[in-house]
């Protein structure tokens, strides 16, 4: 083999070898790194000793390979954790009113826990005369209003009150609550009777529309028949938690390859308990909740034969 030829080999082995060493960084050191296809990285594990509190667990499946995390009692499955976007995107329960057999009123609290829902998911809600309000410590803190019309909304159509009405959430939002009512027409015929239902979704999978995960193509915008879709959650470590990596761990919140930031707590939520997200910062990828020191990305320049 010609020296060059070697040499390129060599550069490209050493090149792989540093990328498989650095995704190892992301999972805390003898634990599993994955659930199925879903990546598990620090600070979720799925063993004690491999996640940073009991809050981060994540159940796998074995039979399945799909992971769950619990949330307040209900079990949510996880299609995708991020730490570079301090992200987890779950498959969430719809709220159904009036739909055959359907009828469910899922609350979901994360008071108390380390996760939000994130400003990215959209609120929908589906039905002829349909008034869905979002409410959070028995206040309203959103909602819309879908009136009835002769032509429903066609896949992928903006949603923009026939029979679908969508809206922004609250940034910081801590409890998924919704109360529907069917309005009267003032025809004589009431919403009461129509099949109601509403949920949040990622914004993404609205903009995209097309996902494997769901079989392929998929309107969006009308859930029906389907019993959960996709939602993320933001999430970051309580104030006491990071101190004690600081000190007990040696994480190092290095503002030269990351950086750890408070995130002011939300006026709708009761927890008043300070909250960190830490990132690498540009140049750098891996794990700053190991060790709070990423690693710099490589760059290699393969010679022309």
């Amino acid at each position: 083999m010609p020296a060059v030829e070697l040499t390129v080999f060599q550069v490209i082995l050493l090149f792989w070898s540093l990328r498989a060493a650095e995704s190892q960084l992301m999972t805390w050191p003898g634990c599993e790194s994955s659930c199925g296809r879903i990546d598990i990285p620090y600070p979720f594990g799925e063993k004690e000793g491999c996640y940073l509190e009991e809050r981060f667990k994540i159940v796998c499946n074995s039979s399945t390979g799909v992971p769950t995390l619990a949330v307040d009692g209900t079990d949510l499955e996880v299609s995708n954790i991020s730490v570079s976007r301090s992200t987890i995107a779950v498959m969430f329960p719809i709220v159904f009113a009036n739909c055959s057999g359907k009828d469910r009123n899922t609350v979901v609290d994360l008071e108390g826990s380390p996760f939000v829902f994130s400003s990215e998911n959209y609120f929908i809600a589906r039905g002829c005369d349909n008034l869905a309000l979002m409410t959070q410590n028995q206040s309203t803190i959103g909602g819309c209003v879908s009136s009835c019309g002769e032509n429903r909304d066609s896949v992928m159509a903006s949603c923009s009150g026939i029979d679908c009405c969508q809206t922004r959430i609250p940034s910081f939002l801590k409890v998924f609550n919704v109360t529907m009512k069917g309005l009267d027409d003032g025809k004589g015929s009431s919403g009461e009777r129509q099949c109601r239902y509403a949920y949040l979704i990622d914004q993404r999978r609205i903009n995209y529309g097309s996902y494997y995960s769901f079989g392929g193509n998929f309107d969006p915008y009308d859930m029906r028949d389907r019993d959960y879709v996709p939602v993320v959650l933001e999430w970051g470590i309580d104030g006491w938690v990071y101190e004690s990596l600081v000190i007990n761990n040696g994480l190092y919140n290095s503002s030269y390859s990351s950086t750890c930031e408070y995130l002011n707590p939300s006026i709708n939520s009761t927890n008043q308990s300070s909250t960190f997200q830490c990132f690498c910062n540009p140049g750098f990828e891996g794990n700053p909740y190991l060790t709070g020191i990423c690693q710099g990305k490589l760059l290699v320049t393969i010679p022309t034969l």
